[in-house]
């Protein structure tokens, strides 16, 4: 069965292939510094909030800690400098977006945060924006500033360490370390998530194996 063969020791390298890969990115994660010291240089930040902006507080799509959530960006002002900015003040965990007006937000917000210009993150595989509902599946800070109303593009404040608040109840919060705020995108999967995809990726690879040797030995093909 020459086709058969062909194909199962094409599928074979494939998997085998995939768990390699898989391994080398548990590797490079275990032997990789702690993500806290790959952050950009933080300053201590206070924002304060404009909060007689009547609008709501845009929400943009994100993961942090394998678990989708929405962050809230809402515009401010830096208290040291006067310069105007747009803040990311916290976040709410689940799938669903949790309508928040910028009035009922504290007036000022402190923090350990990064102040850049950011450009815009699209994505071809991205769900498409809903601007009437203050809903963003890319950031895109000319688009955000246009849509809170301020009539130039500032830069971003990210805060090192975000708050994720439980969209069933937004009373329960937690904090946790803001992948947005790094200098380059900060991949969310854990290293021992990437052993366990290689081991499947092997033990698929191991199954195929015995299938092909079972099935041969059924026709009667192999003998030992």
């Amino acid at each position: 069965m020459p086709i058969l063969t062909a194909l199962s020791l094409a599928s074979l390298v494939v998997l085998v292939l995939l768990g390699n890969w898989q391994y080398e990115r548990y590797s490079e994660k275990i032997d990789a510094p702690p993500i806290e010291e790959q952050v950009e240089e933080s300053i201590l930040v206070r924002v304060l909030i404009d909060t007689s902006n009547p609008g709501y507080a845009q929400q943009v799509y994100g993961f942090a800690d394998s678990e989708p959530i929405w962050r809230r960006y809402v515009p401010g002002t830096l208290e040291a400098t006067g310069e105007t900015v747009i803040a990311m003040v916290e976040a709410t965990g689940g799938p669903e977006p949790v309508s928040v007006l910028i009035a009922d937000l504290p007036e000022t917000a402190t923090f350990e945060g990064v102040v850049s210009e950011k450009a815009p993150s699209n994505s071809a595989f991205a769900s498409t924006d809903d601007p009437d509902a203050n809903v963003w599946y890319s950031l895109d800070p000319t688009k955000l500033a246009a849509k809170l109303g301020l009539s130039e593009t500032p830069r971003i404040v990210e805060p090192t360490r975000m708050t994720v608040r439980n969209a069933a109840d937004m009373t329960r919060a937690r904090q946790t370390l803001n992948p947005y705020a790094f200098a380059k995108p900060i991949d969310p999967l854990p290293p021992e998530r990437h052993f366990g995809y290689a081991l499947t990726w092997w033990g698929m690879a191991l199954g195929l194996i015995g299938v092909y040797v079972a099935l041969h030995r059924a026709r009667g093909r192999l003998k030992f």
